[in-house]
């Protein structure tokens, strides 16, 4: 190979090298224009906010019937007429059938504590010198009867042959918000708006085009507990609720 071909290839690769380092430099010099272009572009970014109070789809109330002894035939027996019992009174109360399930009856057995022991915990020990049993089947309850629900649980209910209820708190859901949410959404939005455009005013400038948004925190509180806080929530105890959501807008700001 000749040094004349030699040097027209080490040329025409120099001459690449430097289009190419141009195109670089050219690129980055366009960008940073761009940048503060945009950074020079007035603006101003502001949050919007909207509530709406709704009440519960569906209440749940769990609970448990139990009944401890030493006669096992006997505890079940009990059991199983005590669970028919309160079914009747759900139904009464205003439950649909199967708005109310029963879970099958489980048994614990207790054996006595040691004849040398201190102290007992009679939750896990026997009472007395012979075994004793725990029969008790757990009750769940879902119903968009809520006020039905909250009803229910602040009545007295006493059952016989020595079984007992216990309740637990009651939660109460939101099952279709998403027509809510959307109203929500569009209500936020024009409060960012009507809020950048109170900042603006009197400053010669009017709000203009969107630039960016996003949505923040959504909150589902007890109805008048709202929390101002910036981090999302679902509450489950309460009825009724406040639904709240929050938006981050940015405008492009214009002369008038």
């Amino acid at each position: 190979m000749s040094n004349s071909t030699t040097h027209q290839r080490l040329a025409f690769l120099l001459l690449g090298a430097s289009l190419a380092f141009g195109f670089i430099v050219a690129s980055d010099k366009l960008s940073k224009a761009i940048a503060q272009v945009r950074s020079a572009r007035p603006e101003v970014t502001v949050k919007g906010v909207a509530t709406q109070d709704l009440r519960a789809d569906e209440g749940e109330l769990t609970g448990k019937l139990s009944w401890r002894g030493t006669d096992l035939a006997a505890g079940r027996a009990a059991l199983d007429a005590q669970r028919e019992a309160l079914r009747h009174l759900l139904v009464q109360t205003g439950f649909a059938e199967g708005e109310v399930e029963m879970m099958p009856i489980t048994v614990m057995r207790l054996e006595p504590a040691r004849a040398n022991a201190t102290t007992v915990d009679y939750n896990r020990s026997a009472r007395g010198q012979l075994p004793d049993f725990i029969v008790s089947s757990s009750l769940e309850i879902r119903s968009s009867k809520v006020d039905v629900v909250a009803k229910l649980m602040r009545q007295e209910i006493v059952l016989g042959q020595e079984v007992e209820l216990h309740r637990n708190s009651p939660v109460f859901r939101l099952l279709k918000f998403d027509d809510s949410k959307k109203e929500l959404l569009e209500a936020a939005a024009k409060d960012a708006r009507r809020r950048a455009g109170i900042l603006v005013a009197g400053s010669g400038s009017k709000v203009g085009t969107l630039i960016d948004a996003s949505q923040g925190v959504f909150q589902i509180s007890a109805k008048g507990r709202v929390n101002e806080g910036d981090y999302s929530s679902v509450d489950s105890t309460s009825m009724d609720k406040t639904m709240r959501l929050v938006v981050t807008m940015r405008f492009e700001l214009v002369k008038e």
